[in-house]
């Protein structure tokens, strides 16, 4: 048979359940739907957008610099190979030639930049430290890959092509 009195119960467990929900999450109008998400989805997504396009302001502006110190780097290979050499002072003559200085005492060529020793033939010195120079130029020269490094910025150019060669 039906028991009023669990009915009762029964009722009042409801009842106050409902109470404990409405004090804690606020009215049935209240609560939080299910469209509200969509506005937390799309605050996601400009959020998204804006680091992206963050990330894609830095790394244009990394490149732009990087473009800079590149063609720099040319400018001064191709000022320094226009460049004219100090004028030879006495015991060294100049050779018109190749505008190194002749030590006319021992017969040595010297680079008038520098001050290094110089073979005539391949117009390169050697530093104290054993790299060669490009007396012409005064940048170091690899005779392997034939490439020159600016000593100021440490960027390695082709001279062939004037293009900075990478991870040299």
């Amino acid at each position: 048979m039906i028991d009023p009195d669990r009915i009762l119960i029964e009722s009042t467990k409801t009842h106050r359940e409902r109470l404990g929900a409405a004090f804690i999450h606020g009215h049935w109008a209240e609560r939080r739907k299910v469209n509200s998400n969509v506005g937390r989805l799309l605050g996601s997504f400009v959020i998204a957008a804006v680091a992206c396009i963050a990330c894609m302001g830095t790394g244009f502006v990394l490149g732009y610099l990087d473009q800079q110190k590149d063609e720099k780097a040319i400018t001064a290979f191709q000022e320094s190979a226009k460049s004219n050499p100090i004028p030879a002072r006495p015991p060294y003559k100049e050779v018109e030639d190749t505008g190194l200085l002749k030590n006319t005492k021992t017969g040595e060529y010297i680079d008038p930049k520098t001050g290094f020793k110089v073979d005539p033939d391949t117009m390169l010195a050697t530093d104290p430290q054993g790299r060669l120079i490009d007396t012409r130029l005064g940048w170091y020269y690899d005779p392997d890959t034939g490439y020159y490094t600016d000593p100021a910025s440490g960027v390695t150019v082709d001279p062939d092509k004037l293009e900075v060669v990478e991870g040299k």
